[in-house]
């Protein structure tokens, strides 16, 4: 009996030892998930493409279990010989953790393909030199305005121009990439200067069409300036109110034009020979 009792007392005693340590465990994990971590959150909103620097930036205690994979824990890291090395490959909001995976180095190395953000696709536009050079710059913003001919319901021909597509992303303008080093130099001696921008795929059709059919031309939007507005197009009747649209001829029309001319040269020969005969 006394044996019994003896061992039951040992059970008991290994029983709470194991809860115990189990329960010291799991408070010792606790304690360290909440133990604060130091790393690097955005003092202010930063934009897609904007190269990163020190006055962005600021170091932030938090609990270790809210810390992001591939934190940074000090701001000098985005530096590099006292100089930005780092610019946003996407926005962050201010008070987001900066993390190696959303950001990029500066430099050309890393290739167009690299700073195209999720969700979109870049294509590349052609524009003179005097429309970008000195305007346009890699990390800007841009719209994109349409001229174009269509022909109306009235069987008329309208001249209109529209907004296609707000606030994109320039990635590249000549061969000056997002992030990279700018030699302008090389821009100054191109008659043509490709532009290439980060766009969706539905923004991508309506540019490619836009483009077959007229004429496409840019305008700058201030960095703090991300608004998308609903913009109506504006024909040339708005601006000019005497303007008269040009009619619109197929080519069985023009060949029933030159016809009814021809039909009116002869009738108008036939009269004056009938004319003609009849006075005498």
């Amino acid at each position: 009996m006394k044996k019994q009792i003896l061992i039951a007392l040992i059970f008991a005693v290994l029983a709470s030892v194991f809860v115990g340590l189990y329960l010291f465990d799991i408070g010792q994990k606790g304690k360290s998930m909440s133990e604060p971590v130091k790393v690097v959150v955005a003092s202010a909103k930063i934009e897609q493409g904007a190269i990163i620097n020190m006055s962005m930036l600021k170091e932030k205690l938090i609990p270790k279990e809210f810390v992001q994979p591939k934190y940074v824990s000090n701001m000098k890291d985005f530096y590099i010989n006292d100089k930005p090395a780092y610019m946003a490959i996407i926005s962050f909001e201010e008070g987001e953790q900066i993390t190696a995976g959303k950001v990029l180095p500066i430099t050309s190395d890393a290739g167009i393909s690299n700073t195209i953000p999720d969700g979109k696709r870049a294509i590349t536009l052609t524009f003179s030199r005097d429309e970008v050079y000195g305007i346009i710059m890699p990390g800007s913003r841009i719209d994109l305005i349409s001229i174009i001919d269509y022909e109306g319901k009235d069987k008329t021909v309208i001249e209109a121009s529209c907004v296609i597509a707000q606030n994109l992303l320039v990635l590249a303008v000549g061969n000056n990439i997002i992030g990279g080093i700018n030699n302008t130099k090389q821009e100054m001696a191109v008659g043509n200067t490709p532009v290439t921008i980060a766009v969706s795929i539905k923004e991508a059709q309506s540019i490619f069409l836009a483009q077959e059919k007229g004429v496409i031309k840019t305008a700058l939007r201030p960095t703090s300036d991300i608004v998308i507005e609903q913009i109506t197009s504006v024909k040339i009747n708005d601006i000019f109110t005497d303007a008269i649209s040009k009619p619109v001829f197929t080519k069985q029309q023009n060949i029933d034009q030159k016809t009814l001319k021809e039909i009116q040269k002869n009738q108008k020969e036939a009269y004056e020979i009938l004319s003609k005969y009849s006075s005498k």
